[in-house]
């Protein structure tokens, strides 16, 4: 009787083990797919940014272009002629317009290329959230072995009651 106890304890503890590993396995899957997701989310929102960066720099050269010509008009009404200061004023104004786009169009690359790094960043949480999911899963199949083979072992292991 103590024998079959100690083999039925052994599988269930095996089992258990097993079963453990699993679980691990399917966690590690579980995280694995949100940070897909997240990164997903990320790469979506870097086009986003994109888009958003080109619609505004569109928007800033249409206004510098509306203001330059405002500024040509006046000049041109006022009978001064483009020369001098004027002129030096409508050249520092293309200037910065020119400034304003170039600090546009860094400002919108660098938030698209957080989203990039966030999005790789994810992938690997990912990838690693597998590994050790896997990982776990083998490490509770060894250790279902392991305590199956030492339940049999102790099963067969003759008893001080025993004779040989």
């Amino acid at each position: 009787m103590p024998t079959i106890l100690l083999i039925a304890g052994a599988a269930v503890l095996a089992y258990g083990q097993y079963q453990e590993g699993k679980a691990a396995e399917q966690q590690g899957k579980a995280e694995a797919a949100w940070h897909q997701y997240n990164a997903e989310i990320a790469r979506r929102e870097k086009t986003a940014e994109e888009e958003a960066t080109r619609s505004k720099v569109t928007q800033q050269r249409r206004e510098a272009k509306a203001f330059e010509s405002r500024q040509r008009s006046l000049i041109g009404a006022s009978g001064v002629n483009i020369e001098g200061s004027p002129l030096l004023l409508a050249e520092d104004t293309a200037e910065q317009f020119k400034i304003q786009e170039a600090d546009i169009i860094t400002k919108g690359r660098r938030r698209a290329s957080a989203f990039e790094s966030q999005s790789i960043l994810d992938v690997s949480k990912a990838s690693a959230a597998k590994a050790r999911g896997a990982a776990a899963k083998r490490a509770g199949v060894t250790r279902a072995i392991g305590t199956g083979l030492l339940g049999g072992a102790q099963a067969a292991k003759p008893t001080p009651t025993q004779t040989v």
